[in-house]
């Protein structure tokens, strides 16, 4: 059988138009070469060139004993062939090939021996080893050959090959980071096999070579072809890039051309538009034609397949620890040596050291779970769970699921619920903060009477009652001492002056010192009538009363009855007769509280006789205001008022006087509650700050700025 598969190495796409492929370079040495012919090669590393001399079968196939090769396509040589792809010799060396018989068995040979790596491979953690076997085998690999061919306004062709392995996996040896490299590692594992010895029955017929059945064969050729659709359709990403802009380029060479054709006839030449419709059609026509002919067409063509023969060490035994047993196989290729040890069942890693969990699974280290009940090894996908009351890790074994909150509980943090029969969780259950008994949160409701600490107390209906003066659930209730009735103790007050617990409804709270009295320690009012729990006397006559009739004078909070007191017009405040107040001008009564003395004369003074002074805008009495509209204290500050520098204004760290300061000279004059700061601009424009010395600390109230005009007229009263 011809090896054929030796020369099928990946082809890719045309090579730039100043270089040469070196891939179908290779391909052609390697094709002559496989097939008897003597290759010299030119040394031109750049533009290299091949000399072959043929063997007969090559010799009537080509036409010619000996043939000269180059593969740079700037460079025509007329006494050499040119291999490229399309080209005349190439199709004729793939001619060739489909010629040769497409299947191929070779056998790669042993390299490897012994069993120390075998035993060595996985190591247990908590199982021995028992039954072991080890024996010999020959297992197969499987090359499948693809020829791709891309089809557009060019044609490009491509050879990939798919490596299986007997179970229908992907092989990872010719896995490269790209087409390159998977076609050097694969030849690399062909260069080392070989045709496997003849063998011939007892009649001296050759026999054939023992593989695995065609059913077998077709399934992993359809798997092969799937793996090589899916190469195709990735490298169908980069010629349709590169077919966009040549079809882009077309279509505006045909437009740009027809719409010059269109713009060139004549309204006279073509009055019925026919002219310009023909070729608008020819002009949709032809873009129909190249975006076809641009259509990107894929062929995928199996054209031929290698089984390797490969030998293989097989090592069986079993892991038990005496409960549970899983079987283990290792397989060593005795060609490279590598070692293909079992998968862990939850993360699939390969397995160097190896766990038999409850389930008699294999698992790895980083999988190993250990039951915080039953302290057994259990893998992560077979499931631990936490414990929402305690936190120990627990299997399906040793716990049971909570039908509240659905977690999986330890077997001695789970109780039935006396209310509703389920098994729940402790984390999910509370017990009465009344009669103790241990039930679902669902059926506890907060005591509306908080315990010591502010913190909610949960009761269970049977303890629960309402209180009829809150409407609230509660278990704390008490009687009232009047009505009998049961109520919660918040509602619950001790009376003042009996001290009996009552009710909502049967106490009242004293206006004098909202205090609460029960109904049995009130009584009539001997002056108004109204029940009242606290009886008061006028501190001037000793009349009696109640808070309602006889209320407190608001300065010295005494009570006074109404021949002794009386209410202020306006602000409504009570003032006895001993703190009395008339204004100093019309006496008027004036509500001490309320009504604050002149700051300048420091009289009373009513509503009826306040004046705002026109320069600082305080209120004073009408008398400490002048006809020309200033108080006494502005009409002579500017006389006899004290200079000070702006530092003065600067200290009170307001915005606007800060302004004001640096540019007039001040003086300032106070009264009983301001302080008049007056700034002069050269006897022309000036200034008033006013601030309000009473407060702590002093505070600016107002910021003037007087013009020249304003002032001119003043100092004539007009």
């Amino acid at each position: 059988m011809a090896k054929k598969a030796k020369a099928s190495l990946p082809v890719v796409a045309p090579a730039p138009a100043n270089t040469h492929d070196p891939v179908l370079l290779q391909f052609a040495i390697d094709f002559f070469t496989i097939f008897g012919a003597r290759v010299e090669r030119h040394p031109d590393k750049r533009n290299p060139w091949l000399r072959v001399h043929l063997a007969d079968d090559l010799a009537a196939h080509f036409g010619s004993a000996a043939l000269v090769l180059y593969f740079h396509s700037n460079e025509p040589r007329p006494d050499a062939e040119l291999v490229a792809h399309g080209s005349r010799i190439f199709d004729r060396m793939l001619a060739f090939l489909e010629q040769r018989s497409a299947f191929t068995v070779l056998r790669l040979p042993q390299r490897v021996s012994g069993g120390e790596a075998l035993m060595q491979a996985v190591r247990p953690v908590n199982a021995s080893i028992n039954d072991l076997r080890l024996q010999e085998q020959v297992q197969h690999r499987f090359l499948f050959t693809w020829r791709i061919t891309y089809r557009a306004d060019d044609k490009r062709q491509e050879i990939y090959t798919v490596a299986m392995d007997q179970d229908g996996g992907r092989l990872p040896e010719v896995e490269g980071a790209g087409v390159a490299e998977s076609a050097l590692a694969m030849a690399a594992l062909l260069a080392d096999a070989q045709p496997p010895p003849v063998e011939r029955n007892e009649e001296g017929h050759l026999l054939p070579p023992k593989l695995p059945p065609v059913v077998q064969l077709v399934q992993l050729a359809e798997t092969a072809r799937k793996y090589a659709i899916y190469h195709a359709d990735l490298r169908c990403v980069e010629h349709e890039a590169d077919i966009l802009p040549r079809l882009h380029k077309a279509l505006n060479r045909l437009t740009t051309y027809y719409q010059q054709q269109i713009e060139e006839v004549y309204d006279t030449h073509d009055p019925d538009g026919e002219k310009r419709r023909a070729l608008e059609a020819d002009l949709n026509r032809k873009i129909a034609e190249e975006v076809e002919n641009h259509r990107l067409r894929v062929q995928v063509e199996l054209v031929g397949y290698i089984a390797l023969e490969t030998p293989a060490a097989v090592l069986d035994y079993v892991l038990t620890d005496g409960k549970r047993q899983a079987p283990v196989r290792i397989v060593q290729d005795r060609h490279r040596g590598v070692l293909q040890r079992p998968h862990c069942y939850v993360c699939n890693a390969e397995l160097t050291t190896v766990a038999l969990d409850r389930a008699g699974h294999l698992i790895c280290d980083a999988c190993i779970r250990q039951c915080g009940g039953c302290q057994e090894i259990v893998c992560e996908r077979c499931g631990l769970e936490t414990c929402p009351v305690c936190g120990r890790a627990n299997c399906d074994a040793c716990g049971h699921s909570c039908w509240a909150c659905g977690g999986r509980a330890c077997t001695e943090h789970l109780s039935r619920c006396p209310v509703c029969g389920d098994v729940v969780c402790l984390a999910c259950q509370s017990a009465c903060s009344h009669c103790g008994v241990l039930q679902c949160h669902s059926h506890l409701v907060a005591d509306c009477v908080a315990p010591a600490g502010n913190q909610v107390a949960l009761i269970c209906p049977a303890c629960a009652v309402r209180c009829p003066g809150c409407h609230q659930l509660t278990a704390q209730t008490g009687l009232c001492a009047i009505s009998g009735q049961r109520f919660c103790q918040n509602c619950l007050v001790t009376c003042t002056g009996c001290g009996k617990q009552v009710g909502p409804g049967f106490y009242s709270a004293s206006p004098v010192d909202r205090k609460p009295y029960c109904l049995d320690c009130q009584h009539p009012c001997v002056s108004c009538g109204q029940i009242t729990p606290v009886a008061v006397a006028c501190h001037v006559c000793g009349a009696p009363g109640c808070p309602t009739c006889t209320p407190r004078c608001h300065v010295c909070h005494q009570y006074v009855c109404k021949a002794h007191g009386g209410s202020i017009k306006g602000c409504g405040h009570i003032v006895c007769r001993a703190h009395d107040v008339r204004c100093a001008i019309g006496g008027e009564v004036v509500c001490p509280a309320c009504s604050l003395p002149c700051a300048i004369c420091e009289r009373p003074y009513c509503q009826d006789h306040v004046r705002a002074c026109a320069q600082c805008g305080q209120e004073y009495c009408s008398e400490c205001v002048r006809i020309s509209g200033l108080c006494d204290t502005c009409a002579t500050v500017s006389k006899e008022g004290e200079p000070v520098g702006p530092a003065d204004l600067l200290q009170f760290k307001h915005a606007e006087a800060s302004q004001l300061a640096p540019y007039y000279t001040w003086v300032r004059l106070a009264n009983l509650r301001y302080t008049i700061y007056f700034g002069d601009s050269r006897g022309m424009a000036a200034a008033v700050v006013v601030v309000d010395h009473t407060g702590e600390p002093p505070r600016i109230v107002r910021t003037r700025r007087i013009s020249m005009i304003e002032r001119l007229r003043g100092r004539l009263g007009l």
